[in-house]
């Protein structure tokens, strides 16, 4: 059953840097689709959890696992590439609050390598919730980056700019905090690998 969860994630993780390569190529090809922003992105976060169960030697359950790769289709694949954010109202605040939670759950597995995790509830919900708004400003940057550097959309600089950061940021913020404090339940990390 392992190998076959294991597998099924593999496939996963390629389908998305297809995808990746694919939005890469008609970018090149075609000059009216600029989503090099999706592209970069598409290329580096289907590693994200190796990286994070390298770096803070972990595991996730195959639940997470794939509920992250599939946030990552909705987000980078539908959001991005097949312009949900600016069809669907409301799509972009539900991406960064749901990337809240989750780098919530990183933040989670970084005390617990950091050996903090038994410090005080208060500090471990505080921690959590400020790693995963570190994360909401990187991707932020990362999104002011594609703008400016590769004459991108991606913060709508010209519609609604700073108010657009802002929500995403608040967004983000408030799913941080929702993580922080669940991740600070006894026996809740164990219950999701559980599932």
């Amino acid at each position: 059953m392992k190998k076959l969860r294991r597998g099924f994630l593999i496939a996963i993780k390629l389908c998305l840097l297809v995808y990746a390569i694919l939005t890469g190529i008609r970018c090149l090809v075609d000059p009216g689709y600029s989503k090099y922003g999706g592209f970069l992105a598409g290329l580096v976060l289907p590693f994200i959890p190796n990286i994070v169960k390298k770096v803070f030697k972990c595991k996730f359950a195959f639940r997470i696992e794939l509920l992250y790769y599939a946030f990552i289709f909705v987000a980078l694949d539908m959001g991005i590439c097949m312009d949900l954010y600016k069809t669907v109202p409301y799509f972009d605040k539900t991406v960064h609050f749901c990337s809240g939670v989750f780098s919530a759950l990183v933040g989670h597995y970084a005390l617990v390598y950091f050996k903090v995790n038994k410090s005080p509830k208060l500090f471990k919900a505080m921690f959590i919730m400020f790693f995963s708004i570190a994360i909401a400003v990187l991707w932020e940057f990362f999104e002011f980056g594609c703008d400016k550097l590769l004459g991108q959309s991606m913060q709508q600089l010209i519609s609604i700019g700073v108010d657009d950061t802002m929500f995403d940021l608040i967004c983000a913020t408030v799913g941080a905090g929702l993580g922080g404090y669940l991740l600070t339940i006894p026996n809740f990390v164990e219950y999701l690998e559980e599932l």
